[in-house]
């Protein structure tokens, strides 16, 4: 007859399962020490005694015990009864962090349904297809081979960028690509726009000194970035949020004070693909040598593939690849070599042109929609619009009534609120 030790352990453990008794055992004893239930000296039932009890074959108990003892949660002695060697503690204590908030919600999310799964498929399983044995080792850590030369000839052929397949090195989205560079480039001071993204100022004040410079119609002023910054991020293109599109001469001004200055410039070039027609290269070209562009898939395909690219100067990207190598090893190589074939085979280029053609529709109704509110503001395309307005939060409420992510920018120069384009479908959602 089993004793009251054992008993009331059996009681806390349950009924046994039919397959699997040795794992199940062993966890139940590992989660009561864990949980304090049994503390450090206590002394636990013979094998024999709890076997019964549980309702376990004797050999069971015994490899259970084996295994706990060589585990070190129990410590045994010839014929004695085990003991529970050591309560874990608490562990070491985590500092806390002031600045742990985390951002507010974006709305620039691209529409999921206007994903090419076709396209995405077949690419899939033609790269699969050619995959060589040496592909599935450990990657290249500035990206696969294949994937920088075709992102290299798509980039100069789609953005004007000026790149060698050597000069591109493969990350997992510009977040990451944000984490990297601000180890390599040895900036301790990062100019940002203001206002500018919530989720790029909050991660970048985590790892080095921001300044945030006002934006004026035509994007930053080269002439408000402090001396002391050894580093500018700017959205060119599309700034975030207003839709500020940067004309030639401000580009040519920025670069060129920065270039004198030894200062980086990094140009977030987020949502280009998506954008209409006609708008300009990448400021990149300009100076390849002070420029150093991010990119990625987030917007203009899926931000799950968490894939994208900095193209930068030699020295850069060797530090790059130093980075990588003594941290993650790289993207997984089955995502990059079917990003490699959706571009190849033009699967990318024809999704974008759909994909360009349904924003541009909804943008139009949405500009319908707000109209009331504010004005929209032009710009070159993408999967949200800014509006401009000095009652945001209006707006944000009117949105939130039809299902339509928004957020207000609060901003006394750039008032109004920022709505997703890609959620203002031809039936706007029910609201919840």
């Amino acid at each position: 007859m089993p004793s009251e030790s054992a008993d009331r352990l059996a009681a806390r453990c349950g009924a046994a399962p039919a397959r699997g008794k040795a794992d199940w055992l062993r966890s139940q004893l590992i989660d009561a020490i864990h949980d304090g239930w049994l503390k450090t000296g206590d002394v636990l039932p013979g094998a024999r005694d709890l076997a019964a009890a549980l309702g376990v074959s004797r050999g069971t108990m015994d490899a259970v015990y084996t295994q706990l003892v060589a585990e070190g949660f129990v410590r045994q002695e010839p014929r004695r009864r085990p003991v529970v060697a050591r309560v874990p503690g608490s562990g070491p204590s985590v500092p806390e962090r002031l600045t742990s908030a985390a951002p507010p919600p974006s709305p620039g999310v691209p529409d999921p349904s206007l994903f090419p799964h076709r396209a995405w498929a077949a690419a899939t399983r033609a790269s699969l297809a050619k995959m060589a044995g040496e592909d599935l080792g450990y990657p290249d850590p500035a990206g696969h081979p294949r994937l920088r030369t075709v992102l290299s000839d798509w980039l100069r052929r789609t953005r004007g960028v000026s790149t060698r397949p050597d000069d591109i090195h493969v990350t997992a989205g510009i977040a990451h690509a944000m984490a990297l560079l601000a180890d390599v480039l040895g900036a301790g001071t990062w100019t940002l726009e203001r206002p500018g993204s919530p989720g790029t100022t909050h991660m970048m004040q985590q790892l080095v000194n921001v300044i945030q410079v006002p934006i004026d119609n035509h994007g930053m002023v080269p002439a408000a970035i402090p001396a002391e910054a050894g580093a500018v991020l700017v959205t060119p293109t599309h700034q975030y949020p207003t839709g500020v599109l940067m004309p030639a001469d401000r580009r040519r001004a920025l670069v060129d004070a920065s270039g004198a200055a030894g200062r980086w410039v990094i140009e977030d070039d987020w949502d280009s693909h998506l954008a209409s027609a006609g708008i300009p290269a990448a400021m990149q070209a300009l100076a390849p040598d002070t420029v150093v562009l991010m990119g990625s898939l987030s917007k203009s395909l899926a931000p799950g593939l968490r894939l994208g690219w900095i193209v930068a100067p030699p020295p850069v990207v060797e530090r790059l690849r130093e980075l990588r190598e003594r941290s993650d090893l790289g993207v997984s190589v089955v995502v990059q070599l079917a990003v490699a074939e959706l571009i190849e085979s033009g699967g990318l280029d024809r999704h974008l042109r759909r994909a360009r053609a349904e924003y541009a529709r909804r943008l139009e109704r949405l500009a319908e929609h707000v109209r009331a509110h504010g004005r929209l503001t032009p710009g070159p395309g993408g999967v949200h619009a800014f509006v401009r307005t000095p009652e945001p939060e209006i707006l944000v409420s009117e949105m939130a009534r039809i299902g339509v992510p928004a957020v207000a920018v609060d901003d006394d120069r750039h008032p109004g609120a920022l709505i997703s384009v890609a959620a203002f479908t031809h039936h706007p959602p029910t609201p919840k």
